[in-house]
């Protein structure tokens, strides 16, 4: 499985925390690859923009985005999204890259969110 943190002001804040700066400067070649191969399914219509889904969520959703990921598993794209949920609960959910479909959700007081049907794998 091959992840790809498309957060910057992450990368950026523990590559400058790890590395004083340095690090930022000198990614990793397979990140990098990874990189452009999900720049490349996105141009190729493989996947959704993260703008989109993000909007989605915020419709949808009675939480608050902390952090995204976006991963490449057996040809399939995965994001990750996690909330804050309104009891202060961290919810991890995953949505096909695709379609914007949820596939899980994982955490407590889910139902609190209001966009996790029940039934949802976790």
């Amino acid at each position: 499985m091959r992840r790809v943190l498309l957060s910057t002001a992450l990368v950026l804040l523990v590559g400058i925390g790890a590395t004083g700066g340095v690090g930022v400067l000198q990614a990793d070649e397979s990140d990098a690859a990874e990189a452009r191969a999900a720049r490349r399914a996105l141009a190729a219509g493989e996947i959704q923009p993260f703008g989109r889904l993000l909007a989605q969520v915020e419709r949808e959703c009675r939480g608050r985005f902390v952090e995204m990921e976006l991963e490449e598993d057996d040809g399939r794209w995965i994001y990750e999204i996690k909330l804050l949920g309104p009891q202060g609960d961290v919810a991890e959910l995953e949505y096909d890259a695709a379609d914007l479909r949820l596939l899980e959700a994982e955490g407590r007081r889910l139902r609190a969110l209001e966009c996790v049907p029940p039934g949802t794998p976790d």
